[in-house]
């Protein structure tokens, strides 16, 4: 995936200087030079430019320095992070392009269709604050003092075990159909540990600094609106924190983030069983009471993440926790409305969003509730701008431009010196088996069982909760439809993303648009976006340290010899060390094992496009690498940054260009970098993993 979604932003054109054509000749470095000491290796080559008050007017930028800054200084110290948002990028100007369509979509008198009628009814009730403020919190009293007088465990075992509440409250893990590992083409049951207040579960042991925003905002939230249910504050207070206290027990089984971005990671959580083996996982919780009235239970078998979760689970569901689980229970509950129930509360998020996280401001009534249509009703919004915007043109067009890329792939891996014959013959298999998904699927989801006439906005969400999760339950034990390959990602996002179990990449509808894809583009600006940045960083996602965990038909298989995946590990490992030595920002070193894959990512879909490149006569290489350079263009607020540099799989931007660009002669080249300035690195430490 190209970077996780953020909100959209005000669209700005890209400003480009100094294109003249440069000719490459690429020559090795002689001994005296390569020998000369890389400012690199002094951890702090280059500073955090996406932190806005890093910037001033008079500060020098040089292609040697810091490439990143020295193409995007213009456009980072004219843009600023609008009203509501955490962060402002190329992605989020793209974003709000389509969401601007959308938003019109929303208001138009005469579109038809129950797509059309769903997505306009559900954006009237988010935007009706009259009846909103008139019911303030009166829907979700009775549910929360039912909780807050529960007696004893059996009381809170028959909330979870009710389909009438089970829904609606935290039920201390996560169950839906998925697809398996072994198996691609079948939905089972996947059952996983359930997500936390402070995120990570390496936080509860010792909070961070963003622990601490997370602990703040959560806690500030559940006081005001449990207050508005009548607690007082000092209460509200206690439960909080006791709720805190339980789910510190239950994160001493539950992934740290660290965790889940290591390699034998799928192997952990690939664990296979029948109904019979999931109950006896719990003897006291009742998981599988729960699995089976909810209407989980089926012949079939289940993906459990982490079995031994629900040993501690048993150790925890006891008379004696009975105050932490309601208060746990009663905090997740609260917390997930604060987005719909009255202006107030709505207000006071945007407060305290403001307050820990650094925000400023808040997003017009409209984008707020556009965000909230296009996250409960996905598939209706998107038919509905397909139906509108949808193009056959250029959906072909970027067809054509995937092709072009994986055919240069196949010259890369048919070259490919380290891999032995049966690894790279495999490898090129597995691309030329890969799919291409371009624009929007022709198949959605039916949507025509969503009813939502006459209701509140918490009866409409409570309706399509419950068609959801119906939905789910529907997919079990069935083959998956490989016609509806964006069912639960978002194409009008502006993102892309490889999917190792389909063994497909995804170029969708969200991206293709200015600066990243359109009609008039050069060469040199569609192979550095297309060819570089989209459809070659999703290709390299089949090739990194996930995707070369899955083969050709998207098993997850060893298709490996030991010698082959020795050699592969040792080239991300040089890549993780060499990452782990940068200082990000203050004194905050990169991580190298949690951004690997995307840096792979990043430096393999470069190392295409600088192949097709090599085939274009007059190939303007300076105009080439700033449009590379201008696409992770970007600006954060410092919590954004730090949640990034921490829990996210993608590198900081300014990295994702500098990074990636040293690694290739025709960079050294073009720019005329040598060795002592901040932008070398010496041949023997630099990073080619294909």
């Amino acid at each position: 995936m190209k970077k996780k979604l953020i909100l959209a932003v005000l669209a700005i054109s890209l400003f480009m200087t100094g294109c003249a054509s440069v000719n490459i000749t690429i020559t090795k470095p002689d001994k005296a030079e390569s020998e000369k000491e890389s400012v690199l290796s002094k951890g702090i080559p280059w500073i955090d430019s996406e932190l806005k008050e890093n910037l001033s007017e008079d500060m020098p930028v040089d292609p040697k320095d810091d490439f990143h800054l020295y193409a995007n200084k213009e456009w980072l110290l004219d843009s600023e992070i609008p009203s509501g948002y955490k962060a402002w990028s190329h992605y989020t100007e793209r974003g709000l392009e389509v969401k601007k369509q959308c938003m019109d979509l929303l208001k138009k008198d005469d579109l038809t269709g129950h797509d059309a009628e769903l997505i306009q009814t559900y954006n009237d009730l988010i935007l009706d604050w009259d009846a909103r403020n008139a019911s303030q919190v009166s829907e979700i009293q009775d549910l929360y003092d039912a909780v807050s007088a529960a007696d004893d465990i059996e009381d809170i075992t028959a909330f979870l075990t009710d389909s009438a509440t089970s829904d609606m409250l935290f039920s201390f893990f996560n169950y839906s159909a998925c697809i398996g590992f072994n198996d691609p083409e079948k939905y089972i049951v996947g059952v996983d540990t359930p997500s936390l207040l402070l995120g990570d579960s390496a936080e509860y042991p010792e909070r961070t600094e963003l622990g601490d925003m997370y602990y703040g905002y959560d806690k500030d939230m559940f006081i005001y609106i449990s207050g508005k249910l009548g607690e007082e504050k000092s209460q509200a207070e206690e439960k909080f924190d006791s709720a805190i206290e339980l789910e510190t027990k239950l994160a001493e089984k539950i992934y740290t983030t660290k965790e889940q971005k290591e390699d034998d990671y799928f192997d952990r959580i690939n664990n296979e069983m029948p109904f019979e083996e999931v109950t006896e996982l719990a003897e006291v919780f009742p998981l599988g009471e729960i699995l089976t009235s909810s209407g989980y239970e089926y012949p079939g078998m289940y993906l459990v993440t982490r079995p031994d979760y629900f040993e501690l689970l048993d150790e925890v569901y006891t008379d004696e926790n009975l105050d932490g689980i309601k208060n746990l229970m009663l905090v997740k509950y609260l917390l997930g409305y604060q987005q719909v129930l009255d202006r107030e509360t709505y207000e006071r998020s945007i407060e305290a969003k403001n307050e820990y996280f650094g925000t400023s401001g808040s997003l017009s009534d409209e984008e707020m509730a556009y965000n909230m249509v296009s996250s409960m009703l996905p598939a209706s919004m998107q038919k509905v701008y397909i139906s509108e915007y949808g193009s056959e043109e250029d959906k072909k067009k970027m067809y054509d431009l995937c092709q072009e890329v994986i055919d240069t792939y196949r010259e890369m891996l048919s070259e490919n010196q380290w891999a032995s014959d049966e690894v790279r013959n495999y490898a090129i298999e597995k691309l030329d088996k890969m799919k291409i998904h371009a624009a929007y699927p022709d198949k959605f989801r039916d949507t025509s069982g969503i009813d939502i006439k006459g209701c509140s906005l918490l009866e409409a969400r409570e309706r399509i909760i419950r068609t959801e999760e119906e939905y789910s339950k529907s997919l079990i034990g069935t083959s998956k439809d490989k016609d509806m390959w964006a069912e639960g990602f978002d194409i009008l996002s502006c993102n892309a993303f490889y999917d190792l179990q389909e063994n497909t990449i995804n170029m969708i509808i969200g991206m293709m648009g200015e600066p990243f894809f359109s009609s008039e583009m050069g060469t040199e600006e569609l192979y550095a976006s297309i060819g570089a940045f989209w459809v070659g960083h999703e290709i390299s996602h089949a090739f990194d340290s996930n995707g070369a965990q899955f083969d050709a038909e998207g098993k997850f298989r060893d298709w490996w010899t030991e010698e082959d995946r020795a050699e592969f590990d040792r080239r991300v490992s040089k890549m993780d060390d060499y990452l782990d030595k940068i200082v990000a920002f203050d004194d905050k070193h990169f991580i190298g094992k949690n951004i690997d894959t995307e840096m792979v990512a990043d430096m393999t879909g470069l190392q295409c496009a600088l192949r097709m490149a090599s085939k274009v006569d007059g190939f303007d290489y300076d105009r080439f690498f700033r449009k590379y350079a201008q696409m992770n263009a970007s600006l954060s607020v410092y919590s954004y940054e730090l949640s990034t540099l921490t829990q996210d799989e993608h590198p900081l931007d300014y990295s994702r260009t500098n990074v990636p660009v040293q690694q290739f002669e025709e960079f050294y080249a073009t720019y005329d970098v040598k060795g002592g300035d901040n932008m070398y690195l010496a041949p023997e430490e630099r990073l080619v993993i294909w």
